[in-house]
């Protein structure tokens, strides 16, 4: 590998690199070997003493895990490598899936100990699914218990067929199981004898590039043996992009901070085109740029294709959101929604609105993270235990606000139970608006529809133009009192049927309408009544198949209903708020190996719960 010095290093292209792995497989302290000998920092980081560079904040050191996406960067010759650190917990899936759809390539890394875990079964899928090519290092092989042929059978027999051993292994070796997946190379050996060395490596880079294969490299992060020709073959098979800096910009944002400031700080992978301090994008003005440096992030007066940078200025920026125009054959980020919620209370009853105005910031940097006020009590959205213990200790760390959270409970539905209706005229309440509404059930799955009868003289055409443009406000008006029914959670599978309308000369304002709205389908609610439907997913359970007796057994513990057995996979219907425990269960029962795939496939009754203790407060 070059090592040309920093100090006359000019990176010409990029490489985004994505590393990744289950928990304590050691991706953390590879990315401080791969810093390390490339040149960006003397000495490494060590997670037990919370010096790494990418496991930034202090909860992060404290828990030894990575919770946020972090980018450190090592240059090489004319490479600039972006190293992303992406999260291992469950509870962050979303955030791996966030940065995996900004990388040019990943290292997953296998422990050579633990082996294969289901974890690691999830990333490789991830990447798989965005079509991200991907190099596996076994690492830890200086551990006692270390396998590697052992952990690379694993990685055959669990993840894909389709790898190539690299190391210590002849030309030979190499070209035969290269051979398999490249017709042309197969017949140049045939014709002219064994390819040159350098002629394997454009192989291999085709095939791994391409993702038709997976190389295999071992070592140890801890003592750096593997590490130096783990970079070479990273700088060597991962495609590097320079892109066309003449042409229209075009840039994902994949995460977004705040600064000591508070100003929203947009982390964006530029894919095309150039950016610079001063320009114009739909999402606001770019006040301040920085791009990733050797030893962290610098001022930058203008980036260019292929980097990430750091940007102040776009106040209208979502993660997700493309700036300037999205490139086509882009994979779009594919993670479900959390399905559960929690109460969480200042325990400084003074500081409920701070509390309120943190959260509010803390959702606008994960879309993921939905707040709910209900009944005076504000409701967070979540994946799991750990992700809300790291939203109490970011409040109380960030913002000096301490909290106390509710157990975590899965997010319900209500679907009206019968027929209601409701009316308010104008002379007998506050706004001058007549509306009459009745709700009623509709199909599962269906959502929300709205039909019109009320005749279309009177209609407030005056003010919306159109009877479409009146329907589509209306609508719009729905949400919030369909946000939480009777039992303080969201209701769906319901049609409004807008039959009685009216209004006196010169009015009504939009905002009274709206109002009214609200008034009318929250007495129509309780007019119809509505029942509390729980969640239910359907799962896919992978897993060995001398474990099927005792998998079993968890999923019937759980009230699953199976409605396929194969020999080492079942499929079953589960109660989405089951969901985790079975998870945690099948650690033991299939030897860690279990990968349960779910998602949502429908909403179910309640059976046990009265209205009280149905809500979102009980």
């Amino acid at each position: 590998m070059d090592r040309t010095p920093l100090a006359t290093a000019v990176p010409r292209r990029w490489l985004n690199l994505g590393v990744l792995a289950h928990v304590d497989a050691g991706k953390t302290s590879l990315t401080e070997a791969l810093l390390q000998l490339g040149g960006a920092v003397t000495e490494r980081g060590r997670v037990d003493d919370g010096t790494t560079q990418t496991d930034s904040l202090a909860m992060e050191r404290r828990r030894g895990i990575t919770i946020r996406a972090a980018v450190a960067t090592f240059h090489a010759a004319d490479v600039g490598v972006n190293i992303v650190d992406t999260p291992g917990h469950p509870d962050f899936i979303a955030e791996v899936d966030r940065s995996l759809s900004v990388l040019d390539g990943a290292v997953l890394v296998v422990s050579a100990v633990e082996g294969i875990q289901a974890q690691t079964i999830v990333l490789h899928r991830a990447l798989r699914r965005l079509d991200v090519p991907t190099i596996f290092f076994v690492n830890k092989v200086d551990r006692m218990g270390a396998d590697v042929e052992r952990t690379i059978g694993k990685i055959r027999r669990h993840l894909t067929e389709s790898v190539v051993t690299l190391g210590s292994r002849s030309a030979e070796q190499l070209c035969t199981d290269l051979a398999g997946y490249d017709d042309l190379l197969l017949q140049e050996w045939i014709d002219g004898g064994l390819p040159s060395p350098e002629r394997l490596w454009r192989s291999l880079r085709s095939l791994t590039s391409g993702c038709v294969v997976s190389p295999v490299l071992s070592g140890s992060a801890r003592t750096l043996a593997g590490v130096e020709e783990l970079t070479d073959a990273i700088l060597r098979l991962f495609p590097t992009s320079g892109g066309d800096t003449d042409g229209p910009v075009a840039g994902q944002v994949f995460k977004i901070e705040r600064t000591a400031k508070r100003a929203r700080l947009c982390s964006i992978r530029l894919r095309a085109g150039a950016l610079a301090v001063r320009d114009h994008v739909a999402q606001g003005t770019v006040t301040a740029l920085q791009v990733h440096q050797p030893g962290g992030a610098v001022p930058a007066a203008r980036a260019t294709a292929g980097q990430i940078i750091q940007v102040e200025g776009l106040d209208q920026a979502r993660i997700g959101d493309w700036i300037g125009t999205r490139p086509t054959g882009v994979p779009t980020p594919n993670f479900r929604p959390p399905a559960l919620q929690s109460t969480i209370t200042a325990r400084d009853p003074a500081r409920q609105n701070d509390l309120y105005r943190a959260l509010a910031e803390l959702a606008d940097i994960d879309p993921l993270i939905t707040l709910r006020v209900q009944h005076d009590e504000l409701h967070v959205s979540l994946y799991g235990k750990v992700q809300q213990e790291v939203i109490a200790e970011t409040l109380a760390t960030e913002y000096g606000i301490e909290v106390a959270l509710g157990q975590p409970s899965v997010i319900c539905v209500e679907r009206p139970t019968g027929r209601g209706h409701a009316v308010l005229r104008y002379g007998e309440h506050q706004y001058p608006v007549t509306m009459g509404l009745t709700v009623a059930p509709a199909p599962p799955g269906s959502g929300v529809a709205l039909e019109i009868t009320a005749e279309h003289g009177s209609l407030p055409l005056h003010v919306y133009g159109t009877t479409e443009a009146f329907r589509e406000a209306v609508l719009e008006y729905l949400d919030d009192p369909l946000a939480a029914g009777p039992h303080g959670w969201p209701v769906t599978d319901v049609t409004v049927t807008l039959t009685e309308s009216g209004y006196p000369p010169a009015s009504p304002r939009p905002a009274e309408v709206r109002y009214t709205t609200a008034l009318v389908v929250t007495e129509a609610l309780r007019a119809a009544g509505t029942t509390v439907c729980e969640p239910i997913d359907r799962i896919r359970v992978e897993f060995p198949s001398d474990t099927i007796s005792e998998v079993l057994k968890v999923l019937g513990r759980h009230g699953a209903t199976t409605t396929s057995s194969e020999t080492a996979v079942v499929e079953a219907l589960l109660r989405t708020s089951s969901v985790d425990a079975v998870r945690h269960e099948l650690i033991g029962a299939a030897h860690g190996l279990a990968v349960v795939d779910a998602h949502l496939d429908h909403y179910a009754e309640r059976r046990s719960a009265s209205a009280s203790s149905s809500s979102p407060n009980g």
